[in-house]
Formats: structure tokens, sequence, C-alpha cells
């Protein structure tokens, strides 16, 4: 009967997403799917890290605010048994959804070296300068390339003696670098289990606040749709 419900929940946020996003103008979105492979941790607990995967699909507007939703599988959560959620997530992402400005060619010329800044420096002060130059342009670029997702998953635990729906509250960061369409992303997130009590059978497990920390790190593909 858990099961039952569990999928009807999935049923119901999906199709919710789909009308929600029929009556949005499109011309002014932009869809993306995203599936992520990675690890889950529970920091206060003597446990391993277990196999995570992620798969997402989220509607952004052109000023980066958006919605995501998806399904997540957990080899083992807090040694309790498997796990498997369905994500809703609210998302910022500081980059615009038009990348292609970054396909454009970059012609470096004489004008790239600065005569007047040689006259009063020598060629090691120089190559120090453009070095440092560089690092800052790559800290900009990531953290132009960032998205922040803040939600809710629920989900069921089953498997050795869990047998439990659960919730957690989640903060996520995606950082992403593109390739044309797609886009190569990393996604460290922490999770908070919001459910106190784990059904385990003849008996309900009460976790303590310290127990229920979760942190995931997934790396994954996306697709612009």
């Amino acid at each position: 009967m858990k099961r039952q419900i569990l999928c009807l929940l999935i049923g119901l946020v999906a199709g919710g997403f789909g009308a929600f996003g029929q009556g949005w103008d499109e011309a002014r979105l932009s869809n993306e799917i995203e599936a992520g492979v990675g690890i889950q941790v529970s920091p206060n607990m003597n446990s391993g890290a277990y196999l995570r995967t992620d798969i997402s699909y989220g509607y952004f507007f052109l000023n980066g605010i958006g919605v995501r939703a998806g399904a997540t599988y957990a080899a083992d959560m807090l040694d309790l048994g498997e796990a498997a959620g369905v994500p809703v997530a609210f998302a910022y992402r500081t980059f615009n959804i038009d990348r292609s400005y970054q396909d454009d060619d970059y012609y470096y010329d004489d004008y790239d070296y600065d005569y007047d800044y040689m006259l009063d420096h020598s060629y090691g002060d120089y190559v120090q300068r453009e070095v440092a130059s560089g690092i800052a342009g790559a800290l900009a670029r990531l953290a132009s390339s960032m998205e922040v997702d803040a939600g809710v998953t629920p989900g069921y635990l089953w498997g050795r003696s869990a047998d439990s729906f659960y919730m957690t509250g989640d903060l996520g960061l995606r950082t992403s670098w593109s390739l044309g369409s797609m886009n190569l992303t990393i996604n460290p997130s922490m999770h908070y289990l919001l459910t106190q009590k784990i059904d385990m059978g003849k008996y309900q497990r009460k976790l303590s606040p310290a127990e229920r920390w979760l942190i995931s790190l997934t790396f994954g593909i996306s697709i612009m749709l």
C-alpha cells in the first residue's frame, strides 16, 4: 500500500509539472534534463559512502529563476536500507540561458601586450600579473556558472529492517561547464531528514538531530531542450 501511494505521488508531481509548463510562454523558458551519479554519506554516523543517482527536469525563466523535479536513488541511507525519492526544488542560476556568446572566438593581437607596463616592470612581474589575472578570470567564470537549489524530497526507505516513508529538506549548489547544448555539472548538496521516526516493522527508530544529516556529491550531464 505504501509503495502504491509513493507511485501516485510521483505521478502527481510529474503531471503537475507538465500542466504547469503548458501554461507558460515557452519562448521565455529553457527546459533542461540532467542525469548524475555520485556518492552520499552520513557525516555523523560510522557508515561509508554509498552510490547515489539523480535525474531531474527543470523549467527556467531567462532571469535564472526556475523549478526542478525528478527522481533520486541511494543504495543506502543512514544504514537503514535503500532509498528512493522525488526531489522538488526552486532554483536560481547566475548564468544566462543563452550561452552562444561563449562560442565566439577571441583573437589575441599585439595590443594584448602592455608596453607601458613593461617600461617600469620586469618580464617576471608581467607574467605574475597575467597568471593572477587568469586565475581571477577563471574564478569569476566559475561564479557566473552556478545554480542554487532549495527544496524537499519525499521518498521511501526499504530493505534491511526499514519500511518507511521519509522526507528531507535539501540545499544544493551546482557548478557547470558548457559544451554547446550540453553542460557538465558538479552538484554538492546537504540534506536534513525531516522525519524523526523511521518505521522498522515492529518498532519505530527515533533518530537524533545529528544522525539526520546527509551530504551528497554527484557529477552529471545536462541537456538544454
